[in-house]
């Protein structure tokens, strides 16, 4: 642990801050290249984003989600603009999002301020998140939206009246109903996460919850339970486009071996079939790998804040690892769970070094 908290130390602020500038502005530049299609990069979501301009404006009348209906609100107001739609998300992406991670994980730049820079960093370098920004994708609507509900549940943790708490609730509460009209299973996860987020968790506790979670799913698939996300999955096999597992849950015996293979292709993206697969290994992938273990060893630490965080995690995962298996797709499902761990990394980290100086300046 030690030599990690030396390699975690080793840069100093201004070599962090000099890094951050320079890929803030480095992303400037690329979203300007892309908008003049100088710089053209292949998302695998285009047709979504035409979608939600034809509703927008009235050219197609069936909505899949809130966010059309939200663009059309706009439109009918005079307010709609694709482009100004889209600079705006790139401004959440840019600038919110970030800090909203750093606010959520407790980390102030006057106390902690190479946790800030570091947090800010690894928003930054998230491609993922960058490439869904530069046209009306309704992902980082979405992330802002479910980031927005962590800091209403956070209130409700912390809040110190009865008056506050029962606000903060029903407000996180709400947030929930309105993530289940944008991503139905991602507000489900979220409301679900609130019910359990007083489990306590060592790491003996946490290893025995896993197994008992992987046997409820086990019976739940088994017994039919899970054949909506498993027919839904089974449609990728026929579909053209796109790069998959070519997993199936078909067979119920499989299921445990087959969701682990799933896991470790789709959550941590070990399925390289590109050399934009191996970009979003290297600065996604493995930074939220070391996060997640850090967070797993230090789970005892966790508080009602971060078990929220971690049960939203699994709920929310377990959804679309059994239901999706087009990997494009799933760099983008996987969004909300990577933001959970970076935030509940900073979190713990800036606890335990909270009680390290504590207990260091007890000794003197």
């Amino acid at each position: 642990m030690r030599n990690n908290r030396q390699l975690f130390e080793r840069f100093s602020n201004s070599n962090i801050f000099l890094l951050v500038t320079a890929i803030f502005f480095s992303k400037i530049i690329a979203f300007v290249l892309m908008e003049y299609d100088i710089l053209i990069i292949n998302l695998g979501g285009g047709s979504d984003a035409n979608y939600y301009n034809s509703y927008a404006e009235g050219f197609t009348d069936t909505a899949v989600n809130i966010w059309p209906v939200l663009l059309r609100w706009l439109n009918d107001y005079g307010l709609y603009s694709r482009d100004l739609t889209t600079y705006f998300l790139f401004f959440l992406s840019l600038i919110v999002i970030p800090i909203m991670v750093v606010r959520l994980s407790g980390i102030t730049f006057k106390r902690n301020q190479k946790y800030y820079l570091y947090a800010l960093l690894v928003c930054l370098i998230h491609p993922t998140i960058f490439f869904f920004s530069t046209d009306i994708f309704r992902d980082i609507f979405m992330a802002f939206s479910f980031l927005l509900g962590c800091l209403t549940v956070k209130w409700f943790l912390n809040s110190h009246s009865i008056f506050g708490a029962v606000f903060y609730f029903l407000l996180s509460v709400a947030i929930g109903f309105f993530l289940i009209e944008i991503r139905p299973y991602l507000g489900y996860a979220y409301l679900l996460s609130l019910l359990f987020l007083k489990i306590k968790f060592t790491k003996s506790r946490a290893f025995y919850l896993g197994l008992l979670y992987l046997v409820l799913l086990f019976a739940a698939n088994y017994l039919g339970v899970l054949d909506l996300l498993t027919e839904y999955r089974s449609g990728f096999e026929e579909s053209e486009g796109g790069s998959t597992l070519g997993l199936s849950f078909s067979n119920p015996i499989l299921f445990i071996p087959n969701f682990i293979i799933s896991f470790l292709g789709q959550m941590l993206g070990l399925y390289i079939t590109n050399p934009l697969a191996l970009v979003l290994f290297v600065l996604e992938t493995v930074p939220f790998f070391f996060m997640l273990i850090y967070v797993l060893k230090n789970i005892k630490l966790a508080d009602s804040f971060v078990r929220f965080l971690i049960i939203f995690f699994v709920f929310y995962g377990s959804v679309w690892l059994i239901g999706n298996d087009n990997l494009g797709t799933a760099v983008r499902l996987r969004i909300y769970n990577y933001l959970a761990i970076y935030i509940s990394f900073f979190y713990i980290l800036r606890l335990k070094r909270s009680s390290f100086r504590k207990s260091s300046s007890s000794r003197v």
